[in-house]
């Protein structure tokens, strides 16, 4: 049990509710003492009486302040005990939640992040509440972070090695400079900066350190330009890309951003549309918001993929996407950019085998 501290809760409340209970038994004695012997003389009549009477008026007057004075002081030591008692026992009641807190935080100051508190009702239990729910979000971004060092490990780790096997080959003369080489070791190079590009953009979208220069754009001709970016690659994979229903609408955007989240769309749309499949944009408009979507015809998202699919180096298939180039930080960099530029990014499909549509929403020029 700790030692008395007057800097504690509890026992600040214990002196609060004895110096109110102090108050409360001195008006009471002050009220007593002026009152009850005027009232006394008023119900004895005291005040009519003269000679013997007076005298014996007197005398009992006096024994009855006597009396009462005893009354009150025995009144006051009990009222003092059970005031005592009482404010202990509320003190504590009232302390122990925060101090509870107070422990808690402290160990979550000291990383241990599953730390909660019971919760309850009143203020109080909102606090606690709140607390539990800041220790969540907490131990849940803890993890990503853990979770993102060990990815970047991980990605790192397959262009370092072919790096360091073909450099260590070549001074060995295991391999002899050629074409083949160099291109090895261009595209692993390559896919390193790669990385350090899409680690940048994605921390300096999610901290607002990218400098937007909103403009008014025209919806039709955005998606007609993402159509001809893509359409050398569609065309080699028999790919059908196009444009579906697009409403003549002009929406409010980074025109360079904007560029690069549907290049993130299509990209990932045509990486995993079979040959022979298709890929559609279409454009529509509703409640001063312009809605872009790319739709695919895929393999689809399960709902557990559907809810991780925007996460940092999450791929709904790994080997694929990492023989394709990808660094799994396209969508993520996509969201991030999206909601740097006031609007909302969103996936869904009908489950695995039905394709997926990625759509974006932006406000509408004024």
């Amino acid at each position: 049990m700790k030692g008395f501290d007057l800097g504690r809760l509890r026992w600040r409340l214990l002196i609060g509710n004895l110096l109110v209970a102090g108050a409360g038994a001195f008006v009471v004695v002050v009220a007593v003492s002026l009152a009850a012997p005027q009232a006394f003389d008023n119900a004895m009549g005291n005040g009519n009486m003269v000679g013997m009477g007076g005298m014996m008026s007197a005398t009992v007057s006096t024994a009855f302040g006597a009396a009462v004075g005893s009354a009150l002081l025995l009144g006051l030591v009990a009222a003092g005990l059970v005031a005592v008692v009482v404010a202990l026992v509320i003190s504590a009641r009232l302390a122990r939640p925060i101090s509870a807190l107070a422990e808690a935080s402290g160990r979550i100051a000291a990383g241990h992040y599953d730390q909660r508190v019971q919760g309850g009702g009143g203020e109080l239990g909102q606090l606690a509440n709140s607390f539990n729910a800041m220790a969540a979000s907490l131990e849940a971004t803890e993890r990503r972070r853990r979770e993102l060092i060990g990815d970047i490990a991980h990605e790192l780790r397959t262009p370092i090695a072919s790096l360091s096997g073909y450099l260590e080959g070549l001074e060995d003369d295991i391999f002899k400079p050629g074409p083949d080489t160099w291109r090895v070791l261009g595209d692993s190079t390559a896919r390193l900066a790669r990385l350090v590009d899409d680690l940048s953009d994605l921390w300096r979208a999610e901290a607002h350190e990218i400098a937007l220069v909103p403009e008014d754009l025209d919806g039709p001709t955005v998606l007609a330009d993402a159509v001809e970016r893509h359409r050398g690659a569609a065309v080699g994979r028999s790919i059908e890309l196009g444009v579906g229903d697009a409403v003549p609408v002009r929406l409010r955007a980074d025109r360079a951003r904007l560029t690069q989240v549907l290049d993130n769309l299509v990209g990932n749309a045509l990486r995993y549309t079979p040959e022979g499949g298709a890929v559609r944009l279409a454009l529509a408009s509703h409640d001063g918001i312009a809605a872009i979507t790319v739709s695919d015809t895929g393999p689809g998202l399960s709902p557990d993929q559907l809810g991780r699919v925007f996460e940092r180096f999450y791929r709904a298939d790994p080997s694929r996407s990492r023989e394709a180039g990808g660094s799994g930080l396209g969508l993520a960099i996509a969201r991030a950019l999206t909601e740097a530029m006031g609007g909302r990014i969103w996936a869904t499909s009908a489950g695995l085998g039905h394709g997926a549509t990625f759509g974006l929403e932006l406000p509408r020029a004024s």
